[in-house]
């Protein structure tokens, strides 16, 4: 007799998360148990499907695809740099004579490419559109695409069913989130573009309710494995509990901006107290200006957080719509988030318009020096669907449409200071130094809290870092780079003249003109080298005060990376505040001046036009040394 006689039969739908065999980023068992967590994508497609269909999932970074496995309909989620992956395995279900069903960020923004290779796509948000096609389905007329008319309602949300995740396979599978969109715009980021300008939220009740209730079937679960199993496996995940390193310990939320409204994250931190759980979040870095919220977040069992950082240039930061980051502000709110117990992982990102060789070790000393936990760093990256895959299209610097090498370490387009190349060589460098003994030991031997999970996390990124990153190398020119950055004391300061190009007020802390005043000893020349692209050049910044004694290491710098680099140099005194005579002297010296003349045509910007006054009298070397040129291409 047929089993399922007299019962609605059952379909079985499989989801897919695809992840080539290949990619030389692919996680060892250990490393995703340690810094990996699932996304949520595939567990909130299952908990929007009927009851009456059986639903498998199956992440290809955990475990092998079985294409010969019985299913009804076969739905996979594609990122852009796993898209040919999710085409091959597309392509492999449809041979067999399966339905198949694309979905997420790359399809929506790629549909034409997308419906080569499926039957239907699903394009934006899928919570509102996914029964509609799978009743279409039952009907036998799927169309071939379903297209978000409105974002969906995030009220009385159908929890995500991690529960399909593979055991014991990941950091956690206590993954959720509580808020979709983003209200900034930051050119190079598609969360808006597919998410919303505008950020959404769950009610906190339902989120509550939601980490309730997968604290206790995790906590369930772990009893289940320590009764069934051995005495010494029941004590070591006993050990793991207690240190902070089971599966399941940490909640992580997926929000793309967990802190995107004050007042909602003090309602929910605030609940979560009585949670007693720890957890991790993605936030923006400037909540460590509030030391209300953070104090309460970590009341609240906050022990992590990634921050979008992504520069320390604020040159950069503007460039791509994040000038909200402030890089004066980052060293006290990385300290904020630290004096109450919580982790800091920056994201950084290289290849902005802004960046030169320089930016590699200026960035891995900066996050060394402020003892950060762990780092992700990526390569600028066009993908489909931001503004800045648009800009570059345009200007035609994408030479590389390869969507496998679309993952944040591959370079697929043309920078402006740098050579291709050269931003591949330092993505290598930096992973490697970052991961290196001596930074780990460097950045956790202050740590008190948690400090097992974050020896362990670092030790598997090296592993990860190791096998997967070649050495790397950066080429003479960014050590010539690293010496041009300084910051000079200014100790000699009669007689300082005033920048004519400024007309602000001088700081009350700054002493007048020809005289020496209070604040003498926050007096310094700020000196900034990057490489300009028009003219190529290597062009130096100077900001603050500039007397003789720092106007004789600067021109010694000048020489020095006249000699190595043999590339011209452009100072530029646009932004400097005040200079002595002295130092408007020093800057002349024709021995000076000869020394540089073999190997690079030498040119201030600006300075006759700020202290003209000061340049009376005086007998110039090389009368071309005042040629104007511009400051950017």
């Amino acid at each position: 007799m047929d089993e399922h006689a007299g019962r609605e039969t059952t379909r079985t739908l499989l989801l897919l998360d695809p992840y080539p065999r290949n990619n030389p980023y692919r996680m060892t068992a250990s490393e995703r148990r340690s810094i990996w967590f699932p996304k949520l994508s595939l567990p909130v497609i299952a908990a929007y499907t009927p009851p009456t269909w059986d639903v498998r999932l199956v992440d290809e970074a955990v475990q092998s695809i079985d294409f010969d496995q019985p299913c009804d309909l076969v739905g996979i989620s594609v990122m852009t740099c796993y898209a040919p992956r999710a085409y091959e395995l597309a392509m492999e279900f449809r041979k067999r004579g399966k339905t198949v069903v694309l979905g997420g960020v790359h399809p929506t923004y790629c549909p034409e490419e997308a419906l080569q290779y499926c039957d239907t796509i699903v394009c934006g948000e899928a919570e509102d559109l996914w029964p509609q096609a799978i009743a279409d389905f039952e009907a036998g007329q799927m169309k071939r695409i379903y297209r978000m008319e409105q974002f969906p309602e995030l009220d009385h949300y159908r929890a995500p069913r991690i529960q399909l995740l593979s055991p014991d396979s990941y950091m956690t599978r206590h993954c959720t989130f509580t808020t979709r969109g983003c209200h900034f715009d930051c050119e190079f980021c598609s969360v808006s573009p597919f998410n919303g300008k505008t950020t959404r939220r769950r009610p906190v009740p339902e989120v509550i309710e939601e980490i309730r209730n997968v604290k206790e079937w995790i906590r369930a679960e772990l009893v289940e494995r320590m009764a069934t199993g051995t005495l010494r496996e029941a004590m070591a995940i006993a050990a793991k509990v207690w240190v902070g390193l089971e599966e399941g310990s940490i909640v992580a939320f997926v929000d793309d901006l967990h802190n995107s409204h004050r007042a909602y994250c003090r309602e929910l931190w605030q609940a979560m107290k009585s949670l007693n759980i720890k957890w991790g979040c993605q936030s923006t870095l400037f909540l460590g200006d509030d030391p209300e919220m953070v104090k309460l977040a970590a009341d609240s069992g906050c022990i992590s957080v990634f921050v979008g950082m992504e520069s320390i240039s604020d040159n950069s930061l503007a460039e791509t719509n994040k000038g909200f980051n402030q890089v004066r502000k980052f060293e006290d709110q990385i300290k904020m988030f630290h004096d109450h117990g919580i982790m800091v992982n920056p994201g950084m990102v290289f290849g902005f318009d802004n960046d030169d060789e320089s930016v590699f070790e200026s960035t891995l000393n900066f996050l060394i020096r402020n003892r950060v936990e762990l780092a992700y760093f990526n390569v600028l990256t066009p993908l489909p669907g931001t503004a800045l895959y648009d800009r570059y299209t345009r200007e035609g610097r994408i030479f590389d449409r390869d969507w496998a090498k679309y993952d944040g370490k591959h370079v697929v387009f043309h920078p402006k200071r740098m050579t291709p190349e050269q931003l591949q060589e330092g993505f290598f460098w930096v992973n490697h130094e970052f991961y290196s003994l001596s930074s780990i030991w460097n950045r956790l031997r202050h740590t008190s809290q948690r400090l097992i999970p974050r020896i362990e996390m670092n030790y598997e990124f090296r592993k990860l870092v190791k096998r997967s990153c070649p050495q790397g190398k950066l080429s003479p020119i960014a050590a010539v780079l690293k010496n041009l950055q300084a910051k000079l004391p200014s100790l000699d300061t009669g007689h300082l003249i005033p920048n004519a190009l400024h007309k602000i007020k001088v700081p009350p802390s700054w002493p007048s003109p020809g005289g020496r005043g209070k604040g003498e000893g926050e007096l310094f020349l700020n000196i900034k080298g990057r490489r300009h692209d028009t003219p190529v050049a290597l062009f130096i910044d100077l900001e603050g005060t500039l007397d003789h004694l720092n106007a004789r290491e600067l021109l010694n710098r000048i020489k020095d990376a006249a000699q190595q680099a043999r590339m011209d140099i452009v100072v530029n005194f646009e932004h400097l505040r005040q200079a002595t005579p002295g130092a408007i002297r020093m800057l002349l010296d024709q021995d000076v001046l000869k020394a540089v003349a073999p190997y690079a045509k030498l040119r201030y910007r600006k300075l006759k036009d700020a202290f003209d006054s000061a340049l009376e009298g005086l007998t110039l070397f090389d009368p071309e040394l005042f040629d104007e040129l511009p400051q950017d291409a």
